[in-house]
């Protein structure tokens, strides 16, 4: 692993200056440098890189192939030592040019990320939203720990001590089928409905780590035709087949009149199925991802309540 220590920052910052401006005099000019000391600089990352990095062609100098690979790492470090450093006395969402990553593994989660990314570039526009609406798999602590991921919306919380797990609300989850199903026209029975067939979720992870509803849902002798990965899938295959599912009450809004979908109360008490705002301590005081947390469970909030059947 290369050594940092007594490694001058600055060649990086006429590194990109040279990249981006395909000249040394005009990076010169960018950084209000002399010609002379960024020919200088230039000259030392060469000695470092063991490589040209830039050979001229006309009055252009161009990237070799290892200053091709190196820019985008250089370029993503220096964006983030700016940015940290420009928001280490505050975060000022109309200045920041920071790039965030969303998980939300949940059937509306498409809905409220094209809502959020609206709503972002209102107040935020140089801010970079990105989500994954797959489901997480059952060790997410990694991705979450090593920087991947911002924050998480997820049904399981992370039960380890450098986690913080927020509760966002209790759903209520309600028997879904598809509008005309031929047995499923009134409230049903629960015997009822153990006649049918039902579309359910993997399970993710240890029995014991997954939330009581889910656990109750194992135990009610429902005959399972098929499971999914995704939470998103379950829609649309109800709405096609016949069979049944679980949603929460939430998706009524959303998906009923635009998909075919009618929900009923489950003939059987369930456990409320919490969701939570996942994020690794380490971003506990960081002004930046305390908007972003807020800014996300608003709008999440906002979109998941929707009418209890």
């Amino acid at each position: 692993m290369f050594n940092l220590r007594g490694f001058d920052m600055n060649l990086l910052v006429v590194f990109e200056a040279i990249y981006l401006t395909a000249s040394v005099s005009r990076a010169a000019e960018r950084l209000a440098l002399s010609q002379a000391a960024t020919s200088h600089a230039l000259a030392r990352l060469r000695q470092v890189c063991n490589d040209e990095l830039f050979v001229r062609s006309g009055q252009r100098f161009v990237p070799t192939r290892v200053a091709e690979t190196l820019f985008p790492q250089v370029e993503r470090a220096l964006k983030l030592l700016r940015t940290g450093l420009s928001e280490a006395s505050g975060f000022d969402p109309a200045q920041s040019q920071r790039n965030f990553n969303v998980s939300i593994p949940h059937p509306l989660g498409p809905l409220i990320a094209l809502k959020l990314r609206a709503r972002c570039a209102e107040v935020a526009p140089g801010v970079d939203l990105r989500f994954d609406t797959r489901t997480m798999p059952p060790d997410m602590a990694e991705p979450m720990r090593d920087g991947g991921i911002d924050l998480a919306i997820d049904w399981l919380a992370i039960e380890q001590d450098q986690f913080i797990n927020q509760r966002l609300l209790n759903e209520t989850l309600a028997l879904v089928a598809r509008t005309g199903h031929p047995r499923i026209r009134a409230a049903p029975s629960l015997e009822a409905v153990r006649a049918e067939e039902f579309v359910w979720l993997h399970p993710r992870g240890p029995t014991d780590r997954r939330p009581e509803v889910a656990r109750q849902i194992d135990g009610l002798g429902l005959t399972f035709a098929l499971k999914v990965s995704e939470a998103l899938e379950i829609p649309a295959l109800v709405a096609a087949t016949d069979v049944l599912s679980l949603l929460p009450a939430s998706v009524v809004s959303a998906l009923v009149a635009n998909i075919g979908l009618s929900l009923w109360p489950f003939p059987a008490k369930l456990a409320p199925a919490p969701i939570f705002s996942v994020w690794h301590e380490s971003r506990r005081n960081d002004a930046g991802h305390r908007w972003l947390r807020d800014m996300v469970a608003s709008e999440f909030t906002r979109q998941a309540q929707g009418p209890v059947p």
